[in-house]
């Protein structure tokens, strides 16, 4: 009778770690060629969708008002197909299980936010020293410079635009930029129990899509793109990585928010 429960307990703990073992193993769908490809299409598509904004942004203050909410209500329904696109070709090609957040996960990813912003302070001090400005050159383009700051009201874009920007930088460049960097690159590209070189390459990529004008700009990009994977591959859930994207880039947009007000009430 021992014998018996034995080896029953031993082909449970065998089949057990088969399964296992080949759930860690699960390889992207289709051809690899063709996986890369989509991804730089995907990452070149999602880039119009800032592009376009941002445009619009700075066009807005020579538009008058109905021209404005057009253009943005235009920039409203590209960027939900493009949107549409991207996340339903995630879907399609993911092996990961869709996970809901539970309170430690809130706050894991709280203290991941926490630290980036931290590293982006640290990077943004290094950044002064060197090269006597606190920002990378994507962050002026995107952000403005942060030395010659508008003080007219008259110079201010219209709301509308500025408004949707906000939320774009703040909200919808993470959702995108997490399915494309961590979830599309990772799960379309390498087998699950892949980890260092999805790590360090999709950090890097995202780190020259977003600087390539010094090497600090470059670091700290690429240490911010650690953090969004070390998030993500914690429990395979790129909800979290967008999470911790979602907040770091709040911060940025409620200072921005609050900057516009002060200048248009003043």
């Amino acid at each position: 009778m021992n014998d018996y429960h034995t080896s029953t307990e031993q082909r449970y703990n065998e089949t057990n770690s088969t399964i296992e073992s080949s759930t860690k193993n699960v390889k992207p769908r289709g051809n690899i060629i063709l996986n890369i490809l989509i991804f730089i299409g995907w990452m070149l598509l999602s880039q119009m969708v800032i592009l376009i904004i941002f445009g619009i942004l700075k066009l807005s203050s020579i538009f008058n008002s109905f021209s404005g909410a057009i253009l943005t209500c235009l920039f409203i329904v590209i960027a939900t197909i493009i949107t549409w696109l991207i996340r339903r070709y995630y879907i399609r090609h993911s092996y990961e299980e869709r996970q809901k957040f539970k309170l430690k996960d809130i706050g894991i990813n709280i203290g991941w936010a926490v630290l980036l912003r931290v590293l982006a302070l640290a990077f943004s001090y290094l950044l002064h020293i060197t090269t006597g400005s606190g920002q990378s050159e994507n962050d002026k383009m995107l952000l403005g410079d942060a030395n010659h700051q508008i003080s007219d009201a008259s110079q201010l874009p219209q709301i509308f635009p500025f408004l949707m920007f906000i939320l774009t930088i703040s909200i919808l460049t993470p959702y995108l930029e997490e399915l494309i960097y961590r979830g599309i690159f990772k799960e379309t590209l390498f087998s699950r129990a892949a980890f260092w070189l999805p790590l360090i390459l999709s950090s890097l990529i995202f780190a020259l899509q977003h600087s390539v004008t010094d090497i600090i700009s470059i670091l700290m990009f690429m240490f911010m793109g650690i953090i969004f994977y070390l998030a993500y591959s914690r429990r395979g859930n790129v909800r979290d990585s967008m999470m911790v994207h979602m907040i770091h880039n709040s911060t940025t947009g409620i200072i921005l928010l609050i900057g516009y007000f002060y200048v248009l009430l003043h």
